[in-house]
């Protein structure tokens, strides 16, 4: 008989993971390397992610490729990886109990959700008492995710800081709209510039960012006409009287149903007023964290925040508005000047 070469049988080769990794995962697709590219840079540029330090990442999803790329940076980087699942059946800032024990002993949060944590009470003292640094990426999916993470900096930082020198100068602020929004705003505190930098101790910044906003203002009154909202139609009109809603139109029953439902009360007082200064921000997608960040836009938010009490937060989007600070006008229109 002729003699055979001996056959050999190869074993496939086995996967080799990260230590401490989350398992199987799309890793070797190109869109998951972009995601992790991209939070990467989230991780290193915005949070300033040190190795050893504790982070610990939120969601409130199922199999959501973003927070598991944020998850393997965290990883790569060094950073001690605790990840916490929360509910969406929730109102947006509403409590989460569950997190206070992990939050106020980490170094850092990062939140990949549906329904914010920005202003929970359990992060509010995270960074408050405990200086904990925090990102919070809402209704963020893949391809905002990428968009968000090609931002310029540096563009919107500077814009940003042209525009809070000239209105923490004025205390009154003049907002109207196209739409028919005529609002006449008293500021409290001084404007915060949300830049993408979380690198400082104590600091909060959305993800995408790009925006100023002040929060408890001393007087709001006016009329308010949505143009979005993730809970009412267009064309809802609520009138302000003292900084609190009073009445409205039929189009905004359904906003002022949920915030009472969410919140009682208290969340109908007006919590934040803000202008968004994103370039790359152009046009409503539906998605809040980036509506409210349109460049030239405003939202006013109702609920808690700062020294408010409420147990929901939620924004609505004013498009193309004029916005007079003191008597010099800074957006004309939708344009910053």
């Amino acid at each position: 008989m002729p003699r055979w070469p001996n056959l050999v049988r190869r074993r496939p080769a086995k996967s080799v993971s990260r230590k401490g990794s989350l398992g199987s995962n799309p890793s070797l697709g190109v869109h998951f390397q972009m995601l992790k590219k991209a939070a990467l840079k989230l991780l290193k540029q915005n949070l300033g992610l040190k190795r050893g330090e504790m982070v610990i990442v939120v969601t409130d999803r199922k199999n959501c490729p973003v927070f598991k790329a944020v998850c393997e940076g965290v990883e790569i980087l060094g950073g001690k990886l605790k990840t916490l699942k929360i509910t969406n059946k929730r109102a947006h800032s509403s409590p989460i109990p569950e997190a206070k024990k992990l939050f106020i002993n980490a170094d850092a949060i990062v939140a990949i959700t549906d329904k914010s944590i920005s202003h929970s009470p359990e992060t509010r003292l995270a960074k408050k008492e405990y200086k904990v640094r925090i990102i919070s990426a809402v209704e963020v999916d893949k391809k905002l995710f990428l968009k968000g993470a090609n931002a310029s900096q540096k563009a919107i930082r500077k814009i940003n800081k042209k525009l809070i020198k000239i209105l923490n100068k004025h205390k009154n602020i003049k907002i109207t709209s196209p739409a028919g929004t005529d609002i006449k705003i008293t500021r409290g505190i001084k404007f915060k510039s949300d830049d993408g930098d979380s690198t400082k101790k104590g600091e909060l910044n959305n993800f995408p960012y790009g925006e100023i906003c002040t929060y408890d203002m001393k007087d709001v009154n006016g009329n308010l006409v949505i143009d979005f909202s993730s809970v009412c139609q267009s064309g809802a009109k609520i009138i302000i009287k003292n900084s609190r809603a009073v009445s409205w139109n039929k189009k905004a029953e359904s906003i002022i149903s949920y915030l009472k439902k969410s919140g009682g009360n208290s969340a109908l007082k007006i919590a934040e007023f803000g202008i968004g200064t994103n370039p790359a921000h152009k046009r409503i997608i539906k998605k809040i964290i980036h509506d409210e960040k349109i460049y030239g836009s405003a939202h006013i938010a109702f609920g808690g925040v700062g020294k408010g009490k409420s147990l929901v937060h939620e924004d609505v989007i004013i498009l193309n508005p004029t916005i007079i600070a003191g008597k010099k006008t800074i957006v004309r229109k939708g344009k910053i000047l």
